[in-house]
């Protein structure tokens, strides 16, 4: 009498759901967030431009490398992600109301607020 017991076996595997909707979200809102930060970016000399770009490729190239984490259900990694854009939020509205603000913050809040939110939905099971 041999019995059957692989249909009682029941590996649970995270539902994937909200972390791609915090992947895919995460890295186009921090494409969105590259551009708008480049389009309200100061007049800058050679010097610092080089500077610039080269902030600018390693944050994408953060970003690429990030998301694919995020994408495969890295609570860890998220909700460690979740804290520091909650913290960039809290940090963007005080500079807000103090009112000695980089004049890309006020378009670039809203970027940094809804990341926050994806990535605190998947990491903290938030509706």
């Amino acid at each position: 009498m041999v019995e059957n017991y692989s249909r009682e076996i029941n590996i649970d595997k995270p539902d994937l759901k909200k972390y791609r909707l915090a992947g895919f979200g995460f890295l186009v809102l921090n494409i969105v967030y590259i551009i708008v930060a480049w389009w309200k970016l100061p007049p800058i000399d050679s010097a610092m431009s080089k500077i610039v770009y080269v902030g600018f490729f390693v944050f994408i190239a953060i970003v690429l490398i990030v998301t694919p984490f995020i994408l495969n259900g890295g609570k860890s990694l998220v909700k460690v992600l979740a804290l520091m854009y909650g913290g960039r939020a809290i940090f963007s509205i005080y500079t807000l109301i103090g009112g000695d603000v980089f004049p890309a913050v006020p378009y670039l809040l809203p970027c940094v607020i809804l990341t926050f939110y994806l990535l605190g939905r998947a990491a903290w099971d938030w509706w």
